[in-house]
C-alpha cells in the first residue's frame, strides 16, 4: 500500500513539472513572436540626449514595442518631464490620418521670406502663422506679450527655415503637422506628428529645438 502511494506521488510530482515545463515553453515562444519589443532608444531611432539652449534632456524611460511605444525625456537639472516621443500604430490607413490635425486656422495672407503664403490671426494672447509646407501643415505661434521683439511674420519664416534645416518638412509622409511656439512653455506645447500608412509618430516638447530634434532622427528611420 506504501509503495502504491508513492508512486502515485511521484506520478503526480512528474506531472507538475512537466506541466511547469510547456508553461515555459509557451511563455518562451510569446516572447520570440513579440520580437519587436522596443527596450532602447535605439530601437526606436530617437536620442537618448538633446543639447537644447543650454538644457539638456534625456530619456528616462521606453515602454511598449516598435508597433506601439513612448520614450520620456526628463531635463538632467531638475529631472523635469519635458518631452515625449510616441510611435503607435493603427488599424487603418484613414484611423492613423485622423490622429493627425492639420487644421488651417484662417485670416490675413502674409507672405514668409522665401515667399510661402501663409495665414495670420489673433488668437486669444496668441499670433498664429500657419501654412502649407509639402505634405506638412505648419502653425508657428508667438505670444503677444513678445510681439515687440518678435514680429509674427518673422518667426514664422524662422521655423519654415528650422524646419527645412533640419529634415522635417522635407521629408515625405502621408500626413504631417507641426505647431511651434517663438518661446518655451510650461507644456509640451510644441508639436510634431506626421503618418506614414497605420503609423503615427509624434512628438511633444517644452522646447521647439528639442522637438524638432527628436522629430529629425526619428524621421530619419521612416524614409
Amino acid at each position: 500500500m506504501l509503495r502504491k502511494q508513492k508512486l502515485i506521488t511521484a506520478v503526480a510530482t512528474l506531472a507538475i513539472c512537466v506541466g511547469a515545463g510547456v508553461g515555459l515553453n509557451k511563455a518562451a515562444s510569446l516572447i520570440s513572436v513579440q520580437g519587436d519589443s522596443a527596450t532602447s532608444t535605439t530601437q526606436l531611432s530617437v536620442p537618448t540626449k538633446v543639447d537644447s539652449d543650454g538644457s539638456t534632456a534625456e530619456a528616462s524611460s521606453v515602454s511598449g514595442t516598435n508597433a506601439n511605444a513612448k520614450v520620456t525625456y526628463k531635463t538632467t537639472d531638475n529631472n523635469d518631464t519635458t518631452a515625449t516621443y510616441k510611435q503607435q500604430t493603427k488599424s487603418s490607413s484613414s484611423n492613423a490620418a485622423s490622429d493627425v490635425s492639420a487644421a488651417t486656422h484662417g485670416g490675413q495672407t502674409i507672405t514668409l521670406t522665401n515667399g510661402t503664403k501663409a495665414e495670420e490671426q489673433g488668437v486669444m494672447g496668441h499670433i498664429l502663422v500657419n501654412w502649407k509646407q509639402g505634405d506638412w501643415t505648419v502653425t508657428a505661434v508667438t505670444d503677444t506679450s513678445t510681439i515687440a521683439h518678435s514680429d509674427p511674420s518673422t518667426v514664422a519664416s524662422k521655423v519654415s527655415k528650422q524646419l527645412k534645416s533640419n529634415n522635417i518638412t522635407n521629408q515625405s509622409v502621408d500626413k504631417g503637422a507641426v505647431t511651434v511656439y517663438d518661446t518655451a512653455q510650461d507644456s509640451q506645447a510644441n508639436e510634431i506628428t506626421w503618418q506614414n500608412n497605420k503609423k503615427v509618430s509624434s512628438v511633444s516638447s517644452q522646447t521647439s529645438d528639442t522637438a524638432l530634434q527628436i522629430a529629425k532622427s526619428a524621421l530619419k528611420s521612416d524614409n
